[in-house]
């Protein structure tokens, strides 16, 4: 299946919540209204339900239990409900494939956009939201290719199981990969070009023109949740990253390393979405 036809047939495309699509807009409003936004999350019961359930589980240590949309947006701050409910929305409207693992699919995602937003930390002017919201959906193209060619899918998924890159074989079995595919689908749903460009050269930010610091935060990202299990020193981490992110870091990768043993898990709260 071409990458043209895998878009072709509208039906097939996966949908998001309007409520994921408009708290993606509000990230560029400086005067989002945020009662008006908490009062549509609220007319979502399966995201309220998890929203609460989520905000009143021990990783919060909220002082007292939340019983609305509207009093987690007090206690825990709107940026916080916004990126539950996005993580909510995202899990529970996207079919999983039968090649993929739902659970270790959004753990890793889970992850990834955790990891993106930290290191934002490392360099002024960089946007959180943004960061974490393309972390959180830098594996989606997998959903749209497997889903749609599930004998091709098994044979990625065979290549990979016994180490072969995952990108390589999905170039060689689809003749395309999930970062173009996830770029695409991005850019469908009406999210900002910001985010369409950084998940389709994450695998190379250094050919993104002009740069795309998304790419590289996601890039980043990835690398150190993969090494981080390994408890690994500052050194041993910078020296271990690809020459293209300790040559043109997107943030300070010093500070950044010397931080490291300080984070548990980086998803965080947020993967109580799964249980």
């Amino acid at each position: 299946m071409s990458f043209d036809t895998l878009f072709s047939n509208a039906t097939r495309l996966p949908s998001i919540p309007k409520i994921v699509q408009e708290l993606i807009e509000s990230f560029d409003d400086p005067d989002v209204d945020m009662d008006k936004i908490s009062a549509k999350i609220a007319q979502e019961p399966v995201l309220t339900t998890k929203l609460l359930r989520v905000a009143n589980s021990a990783h919060y240590g909220l002082p007292r239990q939340v019983s609305s949309v509207q009093d987690a947006t007090i206690i825990m701050g709107f940026p916080a409900v916004r990126t539950l409910v996005m993580a909510s929305g995202m899990v529970d409207s996207l079919e999983m494939p039968s090649s993929l693992d739902k659970r270790q699919f959004w753990l890793n995602a889970f992850e990834i956009a955790g990891c993106a937003k930290w290191l934002c930390k490392f360099k002024k002017g960089l946007d959180a939201n943004t960061a974490f919201t393309a972390g959180l959906i830098h594996t989606i193209g997998q959903l749209l290719m497997y889903s749609a060619d599930a004998d091709k899918a098994g044979i990625v998924q065979a290549k990979v199981n016994t180490g072969e890159e995952r990108l390589s074989a999905e170039n060689e079995i689809f003749g395309y990969n999930h970062c173009e595919v996830g770029a695409e689908l991005a850019k469908r749903w009406k999210f900002p070009e910001i985010i369409n460009t950084g998940l389709k050269y994450q695998n190379s930010p250094k050919d993104a023109t002009p740069a795309s610091e998304i790419a590289a935060l996601i890039y980043l990202a990835k690398h150190i949740v993969n090494m981080h299990k390994d408890n690994p020193t500052p050194e041993e981490l910078i020296s271990s990253l690809p020459e293209e992110l300790q040559t043109t870091p997107p943030v300070d990768l010093t500070v950044m390393a010397e931080a490291l043993p300080d984070i548990d898990d980086f998803s965080g709260g947020i993967s109580s979405l799964l249980d």
